[in-house]
């Protein structure tokens, strides 16, 4: 088990410090050449989670907390949500700040080196009101976008993977955020435009979505918070794997049978499609009154003629002294139906001969079973207790119950699509520092 910062083995501490020390070289290179030495201010901080979590589930299923994370079908795993972070703001000057955060955690084998950068920006606040960003920044499109990895921050073992499991968290470009009091009420609005990487279930490569064009809109009251979301992206895919099976399908499309064509069309559009345009909707609420906290949030993401996702989840807690018990729900559904396999045998041993038929045959039953195991159509309960045993570090325990629906295992590696229940126990210590 490794934390690699990039494709290849690298102890997570010497490739973390390394990168941030020369984050805070050239920062402070720029804080001497150009801005007010009285003014200029540096700060590192940092967060880390050690986790050890039991996993009960099918042979050969392997969980994840998000869909860019490598998966496992070991028992026992201290890599679900185990993670270091360090971050590095530099005031260069009253206006201008330079913020760099470096996370050390469990990747995708597609993962790059510059991957572990989650956060490198310059802001520019021309008054208080203003903030405009530019560089890789937050995602900032959903309730924990801030603090998603910093399980200090958070009730819960990790955000609800029903929701979170799927969502990116940087995006490369810009955005720029405006703040104000309307009696006691604080309003925050933003717009976002830029890039950023998606994991993709049975690509080998991440997906990417492109010219995302957003905006957020949030009102908060008396420890109320409500926030609503919207952004507009094109989505790509590398489809190198998967172009023989596609090319197999566009021959078949070709042949003189209309329904083995349509068949064959309906197979390659779920199979693989890049450049297409996806839709992204999000409510989130947080409300924190006295002793109880309380949060929910609803993402709703249309991108046919791949995935029509709806996912939610709920949680609520209530402070006793230093411990917190909790309780929370998530679910996602994709209503883009699982695919049935279709029997052309019988139609295409006339046509293309026995043996040819057969193979196409069996093309068509790995399509289908091929789209229908990236469908996310899952549940869970958690239960779980918080102890604040320290000012800077909390101990957390949770039960997970998952429910996951046939041809709906999307959030797992290895799975297979058949319907099937998991527990996962978890035992995670997290800290600021």
């Amino acid at each position: 088990m490794s934390y690699s910062l990039s494709k290849r083995f690298r102890p997570p501490l010497s490739g973390l410090c390394a990168g941030l020390l020369s984050v805070v070289l050239s920062t402070a290179a720029l804080g001497e050449e150009g801005s007010d030495p009285a003014a200029a201010s540096l700060r590192l901080s940092g967060f880390g989670s050690v986790g050890l979590s039991h996993v009960e589930a099918p042979a050969g299923w392997g969980y994840r907390r998000e869909m860019t994370q490598g998966g496992s079908d070991a028992r026992w795993r201290a890599d679900i949500d185990s993670r270091l972070g360090a971050q590095v703001n530099y005031s260069a000057g009253h206006h201008v700040e330079l913020v760099a955060q470096a996370i050390a955690k469990k990747r995708g084998r597609y993962a790059g080196d510059l991957d572990a950068l989650e956060w490198a920006y310059v802001a520019y606040r021309p008054d208080a009101d203003w903030t405009l960003r530019a560089g890789r920044v937050n995602l900032d499109a959903f309730l924990m976008a801030d603090y998603r990895n910093v399980g200090y921050g958070f009730t819960a073992a990790r955000p609800p993977i029903e929701l979170y499991g799927m969502l990116p968290t940087t995006l490369d470009g810009a955005d720029a955020a405006r703040s104000w009091l309307q009696g006691d009420t604080q309003w925050r609005a933003k717009l976002m435009l830029g890039s950023a990487h998606i994991g993709a279930p049975q690509l080998t490569v991440p997906g990417r979505v492109r010219h995302v064009v957003g905006g957020m809109l949030s009102r908060e009251e008396s420890g109320l918070l409500v926030r609503a979301s919207a952004a507009r992206t094109r989505i790509d895919f590398d489809l190198g794997a998967a172009q023989p099976a596609l090319d197999a399908l566009a021959q078949l499309r070709a042949l003189p049978l209309p329904a083995v064509a349509e068949q064959a069309r309906a197979l390659g559009e779920r199979l693989g499609s890049t450049g297409f345009w996806a839709t992204f909707l999000e409510l989130g609420l947080r409300h924190e009154l006295a002793d109880w906290q309380w949060s929910a949030e609803f993402v709703r993401i249309s991108a046919a003629p791949m995935i029509k996702l709806s996912s939610a989840y709920a949680t609520i807690g209530r402070r006793v002294g230093d411990w917190t018990p909790y309780a929370g729900y998530g679910r996602t559904r994709d209503a883009m139906p699982a695919l049935a396999v279709p029997s052309w045998q019988a139609a295409l041993a006339p046509v293309l001969g026995l043996p040819a038929a057969g193979q196409a045959q069996a093309l068509a039953t790995a399509v289908a079973a091929n789209v229908n195991s990236s469908r996310q159509q899952q549940s869970g309960w958690s239960l779980g207790a918080r102890w604040d045993f320290h000012p800077q570090a909390a101990l957390k325990l949770q039960w997970d119950r998952v429910h996951v629906e046939a041809a709906g295992s999307g959030l797992w590696t290895g799975a297979d699509g058949r319907p099937a229940h998991a527990n996962v126990a978890t035992a995670v210590v997290d800290f600021i520092f």
